[in-house]
């Protein structure tokens, strides 16, 4: 009967100190910067979209590829990238088909967790510029691609508004 009443007596105390204590859980958000592009590509595709570490440099190993599938609809193409990337920079890569003539983009916005720059209806046009291979058509109403020199690596560069931009969204 002791025993009974003893191991009551544990229990209820186990119980007692127990209920007492909150369990933590942990909730870690991952810290991602997400880029998203609205375009319109006539041909299949693939872009590379390149991003600039820290007192890094422009290489494949910090770039992301992504098949773009020909359509005259437009569509929408996100890219996450690699969790704990802050980039200084961004280039958009806008594909390898030679035959790509024309691209019609709308948006390209850059997300960080909450905070956003948004370039949708052609605002990112403030924050990034074309190389020698593309050029305005205003007739496509859209970017002509072209080969200068047999050479063909069409491609739009962050300026130093979204490098500063960027800065803004890590803080």
């Amino acid at each position: 009967m002791k025993l009974k009443i003893i191991s009551i007596y544990l229990l209820i105390a186990l119980f007692i100190s127990s209920c007492g204590k909150k369990e933590e859980n942990i909730v870690r958000k991952k810290d991602v910067f997400t880029v998203t592009i609205e375009a319109v590509f006539a041909k299949n595709d693939k872009l590379q979209i390149f991003y600039l570490p820290e007192g890094g440099e422009w290489k494949d190993e910090n770039s992301i590829f992504r098949p773009v599938y020909a359509s005259n609809e437009m569509q929408k193409i996100v890219i996450n990238f690699p969790d704990k990337v802050f980039p200084e920079n961004i280039r958009v890569d806008l594909g390898y088909n030679t035959t790509q003539q024309n691209v019609t983009i709308k948006n390209i916005s850059v997300r960080h967790n909450s905070k956003v720059i948004d370039g949708d209806f052609e605002a990112y046009k403030k924050y990034f510029y074309g190389n020698e291979f593309v050029t305005w058509d205003p007739n496509y109403f859209g970017y002509k691609l072209s080969q200068v020199n047999n050479q063909y690596d069409p491609f739009l560069m962050g300026n130093n508004e979204l490098m500063d931009e960027l800065q803004r969204l890590k803080y």
